[in-house]
């Protein structure tokens, strides 16, 4: 496939009032990536007035700047109802783009070549490669992932938030993201939807895998600072001493916790 035959590809930063992290994101990743064929739309979950005032300054052709914080959920949703293209990138606004320049060029051949590929990822945990065939389209070495068994009560799921791209048929036929959710459950219901369905395949380039894309915002990731966490912490060595000496009590505040935390965020009182 020629550099004018390559479809365009939407590139979706998500993002919400972290405009210190989005900048470097969007500038890594012109500077690091070889494609022609763009366009850049940035999702914000209603940050601020004059935060989206500087998102506006950033080299976009999009802008997809919601009034009011609805959740993460809603945020995929906006933005990705303004991308228009073939593919979509999905970009965090902490993820930082390393190269090679032509992992997009790459990417995209594969899919065009395997249409049953309906996304391929560049980030998240080991999975099991289908490696009896890679993948035609181009030299760069890509394969099927195979569905990981259980360990324990961990699953490795196809599906991942972190960079990856999806084809627009893949995403049509899956459907959005759950709204008005938690992060958590937002994601947890979208990765098992991707795995129930059998149409399309996941993939991944070995050569790209964690390396492609640096996550440099885990201490201000929202996991780390959301008001759920910020008060299980402290409380954790209570929880600990009545998990092993009184469960019943244990189970008790447990769930006496997480219905009021999960309350006060669905007013949105609380993040």
């Amino acid at each position: 496939m020629s550099e004018s035959q390559l479809p365009l590809v939407s590139v979706l930063f998500i993002t919400w009032k972290r405009f210190d992290l989005l900048k470097p994101t969007v500038e890594s990743f012109l500077r690091n990536t070889d494609y022609s064929n763009l366009e850049l739309v940035i999702a914000d979950d209603g940050s601020p007035a004059e935060m989206q005032t500087l998102i506006r300054t950033l080299p976009a052709q999009v802008f997809a700047l919601a009034p009011k914080n609805r959740g993460l959920g809603a945020n995929n949703n906006n933005g990705l109802r303004h991308c228009t293209g073939k593919y979509i990138l999905m970009i965090q606004d902490d993820c930082r783009c390393q190269g090679p320049a032509d992992y997009l060029k790459n990417t995209i051949r594969v899919m065009e070549a395997n249409p049953q590929v309906g996304i391929i990822n560049y980030y998240g945990s080991a999975h099991l490669l289908d490696t009896s065939l890679p993948l035609k389209g181009c030299d760069e070495p890509c394969y099927k992932m195979l569905e990981r068994p259980k360990e324990g009560k961990h699953e490795y799921f196809l599906y991942t938030d972190q960079p990856h791209v999806v084809s627009r048929e893949a995403l049509e036929a899956v459907g959005y993201y759950i709204e008005d959710r938690d992060i958590e459950e937002c994601e947890r219901e979208y990765t098992h939807r991707w795995r129930n369905q059998t149409r399309f395949a996941t993939a991944m380039f070995p050569a790209y895998y964690n390396s492609l894309f640096l996550h440099v915002g885990e201490e201000s990731s929202f996991r780390t600072n959301r008001f759920r966490y910020r008060i299980q912490r402290p409380l954790l060595p209570l929880a600990y001493w009545l998990k092993q000496h009184c469960r019943p009590i244990y189970q008790v505040g447990r769930w006496t916790m997480n219905a009021g935390v999960c309350a006060l965020e669905r007013l949105r009182l609380v993040r």
